[in-house]
């Protein structure tokens, strides 16, 4: 049996597209999972029956598929070897050896589901000094449910669609979005630098660590390459394909999602591939990574039907080596 997916894996700045390979039940109660930043992305515990010690999986709310680190994967015996490979399309070029795990037993905290995993290389995205990335839970998986995502609190809350708050609610910037887009949480974005003020749309995106631009965005900011305010980042952005895709750094001033301004020190500006995947190649928008987003509680309605943002007072989880 073949697997053809269309996934731009979300962190490190790639992107997920595709169909979920399993499809886990709606929720009819709430479930916590403890959550904390690892490095620079969010990590929860999932564990697989079977195999002894819990996974780190980073949670990311703009990837199409939950995978599996290949190596890992084979290691374990996880793997289906009736599936045939197929090519995964990243940000940062294609990426060949894609291959599916059987059906797995999994759980988070006070949640089990059961589901087949991509399973992909992650060594590219690893991050020196802090554990390896052992998988992506993806909104294949979220968008079945209420998602509250609460960095600072420490916790990742899966609730029945329909049931938590929705005070502040954005509903999705893209209403008619393609069925390929439709599980991903779009809110419009507000960028401002001097007295240039700019409207743009935003791709909530917790499994990125660094806010990304588009040079639309850029321009409409009155920014050029060569630009004083621009630096070039000399390893670019790499993906899933460890190509690299050419980048600067920039200071942004203000950043702001319905009026909440959000903590932004340097973002990036590229011409990543996955925004022509999304459709945003030609007008502003931007990724928003959970450097923007750690201050706030975010929940992502069911369906990606909207967003809503909030300042938390929690305190924010942490851990590092």
């Amino acid at each position: 049996m073949s697997l053809r997916p269309l996934l731009c894996a979300c962190l490190s700045l790639a992107f997920a597209v595709c169909s979920p390979v399993a499809s886990p039940a709606q929720a009819t109660t709430s479930h916590r999972v403890p959550m904390s930043l690892v490095g620079t992305h969010p990590r929860i515990d999932v564990r697989i029956d079977s195999v002894e010690r819990p996974l780190s999986f980073v949670v990311d709310t703009a990837a199409g598929a939950s995978v599996v680190d290949a190596a890992l994967a084979e290691r374990l015996g996880l793997i289906d070897t009736t599936r045939t490979m197929a090519p995964v399309h990243g940000a940062g070029g294609s990426v060949a050896g894609v291959r599916v795990t059987g059906s797995l037993d999994l759980s988070a905290g006070t949640f089990a589901w059961k589901a087949q995993l991509l399973a992909i290389d992650l060594s590219h995205i690893a991050e020196a000094d802090v554990p390896p990335i052992d998988g992506i839970l993806g909104n294949d998986l979220l968008t079945r449910f209420d998602t509250r995502f609460d960095l600072p609190a420490g916790q990742l809350t899966l609730a029945p669609a329909g049931s938590l708050s929705t005070g502040g609610r954005l509903d999705n910037a893209l209403p008619g979005r393609a069925d390929a887009l439709r599980r991903f949480p779009f809110v419009p974005a507000q960028l401002q630098d001097g007295d240039r003020t700019v409207e743009a749309l935003a791709v909530v995106d917790s499994g990125a660590a660094q806010t990304v631009l588009n040079w639309p965005a850029a321009r409409a900011l009155g920014l050029a390459e060569g630009d004083a305010r621009l630096r070039s980042r000399a390893d670019g952005t790499r993906g899933l394909s460890n190509d690299a895709i050419p980048t600067w750094l920039y200071a942004l001033p203000t950043l702001a999602i319905d009026g909440h301004a959000l903590p932004t020190t340097e973002i990036r500006i590229s011409a990543l591939p996955v925004f022509a995947t999304l459709g945003l190649d030609t007008r502003p928008a931007l990724i928003l990574g959970v450097d923007a987003l750690h201050e706030h509680r975010i929940d992502v309605l069911a369906d990606a039907a909207a967003v809503c943002l909030r300042p938390s007072h929690g305190t924010i989880g942490r851990d590092t080596p």
